[in-house]
């Protein structure tokens, strides 16, 4: 305390008031309804699609009821749930709706933090993350004992594990972006983290975005040699204009699970669309596969030229710019080994990061040969964090050499010119830094 008559002390990091108990439940009470708001902003427009083809398909003898959970086993599919089918599972994410399903979440919590702030209350990151979580997940679960029938059936773990891992990173996304409006400092009491530890994660995240990237050029690319392929595949199915409509939308929220497919195969490791079967760039090996337009764009079965294992250095190069961009941004860590250090983290955050998006994107689609498809999430995590771990290192090392030859100082003498310099003086002249 301060004397009387002394100014008063004050702290250099000016806290917040932590609220009382009875004010921090009436702040918290909102992510109920904002965990609800996330969950049906995306589930009715899935759940109007799925009636509007059922209306628009004239051959289908199924119920309302039926096409209804259809609808919501997609939604659980993107939340990681696998879906017990009649003879089998289907287990691949479509990682479009996924994505919607965490931007619905993130803009919920941008939505209640606006609130808070505007109001005057605090904004108490930890409890508003679990409050959320916890209640998105308890949704997905309701949502999957509501949806399970004889046709299909979703397990309700899964259900609740994926709901609390997809609506948890949208509100990290949302709490984090509005970290002004609350004090850091509380959470990481005491923390100390290495700094070449500190600086690996953003080349990790640019890496992991840039090969998402490199993937769905590369299934763009795939799709446009194979129109021929996938437009006949199209006419085949007889879709109509509105279920034409609706089946081009549909494969659209799957390009990013192909993305990730394309993904794998840069990596060397590949993917399979079916048992026994190997989409990689030693060659490609396929049997019967799901009539599903975008699937025409598989290269054709057989070896591939030698030329496509230059794909293999695309995470390399990539991990290269990762760590550029990122290093620029990112805390100085000082010393050649440090620097290494943490482009190898740098890497293994990416494979962790690619890792799990390939155990979204794989898994089963049905029975018997179709019991396997996408990437090997360890194997191609593996290889993808050696990689980009690579090329990080190597972009260290290029930059020192960078920065030692242009500190290099070359100096060149001329000969006298005789114009007043004195005898045995020349004009020099300094390269480098």
């Amino acid at each position: 305390m301060s004397s009387p008559g002394s100014p008063p002390t004050t702290s250099p990091h000016p806290r917040t008031r932590r609220p009382r108990r009875g004010q921090l439940s009436a702040d918290l009470l909102p992510l109920g309804s904002a965990a609800v708001r996330a969950v049906l902003t995306l589930l009715v427009p899935i759940l109007a699609l799925c009636v509007v083809a059922w209306i628009a398909s004239v051959r289908s003898t199924s119920s309302l009821a039926a096409v209804a959970r259809v609808g919501a086993d997609v939604w659980l599919l993107a939340h990681g749930a696998d879906v017990a089918v009649v003879g089998g599972t289907v287990g691949v994410a479509p990682l479009g709706v996924t994505l919607l399903a965490v931007l619905s979440a993130r803009r919920a919590v941008r939505m209640w933090v606006g609130d808070q702030v505007e109001s005057g209350r605090g904004v108490p990151p930890g409890p508003a993350l679990g409050v959320f979580t916890g209640g998105y997940g308890l949704l997905a679960l309701l949502v999957a004992l509501v949806a399970r029938s004889g046709v299909g059936a979703a397990s309700p773990l899964a259900s609740l594990l994926g709901g609390c891992l997809v609506g948890g990173t949208g509100a990290l996304w949302a709490l984090w972006a509005a970290r002004p409006a609350w004090d850091a400092e509380r959470l990481t009491p005491g923390w100390s983290v290495p700094g070449w530890s500190a600086a690996a994660w953003r080349p990790a995240l640019l890496a992991g975005l840039g090969l998402l990237v490199a993937g769905a050029v590369l299934v763009a690319a795939a799709l446009v040699h194979g129109r021929a392929d996938a437009l006949a595949l199209h006419e085949a199915l007889r879709p109509g204009l509105v279920g034409g409509a609706l089946l081009v939308a549909g494969q659209a929220l799957l390009l990013p699970t192909l993305a990730v497919w394309a993904l794998a195969w840069t990596s060397g490791t590949g993917f399979a669309v079916g048992t026994g079967t190997s989409v990689a760039p030693g060659g490609t090996s396929l049997e019967v596969l799901p009539t599903l337009p975008v699937l025409g764009a598989l290269p054709a079965p057989g070896p591939t030229p030698a030329l496509a294992w230059a794909a293999v250095a695309v995470p390399v190069l990539v991990g290269a710019a990762a760590w550029v961009l990122g290093a620029r941004r990112g805390p100085a860590v000082a010393g050649l080994l440090p620097r290494c250090a943490a482009g190898l983290v740098s890497g293994a955050l990416t494979g962790v990061v690619v890792a799990v998006l390939c155990s979204l994107a794989s898994g089963p689609l049905g029975h018997g040969r179709m019991g396997e498809a996408g990437p090997s999430a360890l194997l191609t995590g593996a290889v993808v964090a050696g990689e980009v771990g690579a090329g990080a290192v190597l972009a260290v090392l290029l930059g020192r050499a960078w920065r030692a030859w242009r500190g290099t100082k070359l100096v060149v003498t001329l000969p006298d010119t005789g114009r007043g310099n004195a005898p045995g003086t020349g004009r020099k002249l300094l390269g480098g830094d």
